[in-house]
Parts: structure tokens; sequence; C-alpha cells
């Protein structure tokens, strides 16, 4: 989901890190995940549930509101609860960053 909500926004993004940080406007996400089953004895089969804490990090060579919106509108669509944290200067990168956090359920079949 997290992938599908960035490439929608046009956003350039990856997990965890880039090997070579790209020069424009970038994202990179975290994706924490605790899972459960409907029994504590895990049967093969059984479905689980997934409970994701996303945190996406925004980083800007210049202030880019025009993909802070686009995350933004990307997140609602899909019905999303999330908050923002404002954007603050990284002196050591030269850039700015914008931080996301939301959560999301998901289920296996």
């Amino acid at each position: 989901m997290i992938s599908e909500i960035l490439a929608a926004a046009g956003a350039e993004y990856a997990q965890g890190r880039f090997i070579r940080m790209p020069e424009g406007t970038h994202a990179v996400y975290f994706d924490d995940v605790d899972a459960e089953t409907a029994d504590p004895v895990a049967i093969a089969g059984m479905p689980r549930v997934y409970h994701h804490s996303v945190t996406v990090e925004v980083y800007e060579p210049a202030p880019d509101d025009a993909i802070e919106a686009a995350i933004e509108a990307e997140l609602d669509a899909r019905g999303l609860s999330w908050s923002k944290q404002d954007r603050f200067w990284l002196k050591d990168l030269q850039r700015y960053q914008t931080v996301y956090e939301f959560t999301y359920t998901s289920k296996s079949k």
C-alpha cells in the first residue's frame, strides 16, 4: 500500500534508504508490522491480521508543497488518518524534511 501511495503521488521513494540520495524531492519510508491470529496457536493456513505503523520521510531541496499535497491527497483518498510534522531544515543534508505517520491494517488470505 505504501508504494502505491507514493507512486500515485509522483514521489521518488525507497524503503529504508537510498544508496545515493536523489537530487530532487524524494521519500523514504519505514513499515513496522505487528502480526496476530484469531487463535494464539497459529494453525497452518489460518489468516493473519497485520497492523502497520508507517513513517514516511519526505526530503526536499526546496519547499515542495505540491508533493506534500499529492501525498496527503493519496492518504485521504484511502481513508487513512495521518499526522504530519512541521517541515524543518536538516543542515547536514542541506534538505528540508517533512515526516508523515499513519497506521493501517491488512489481512492475509
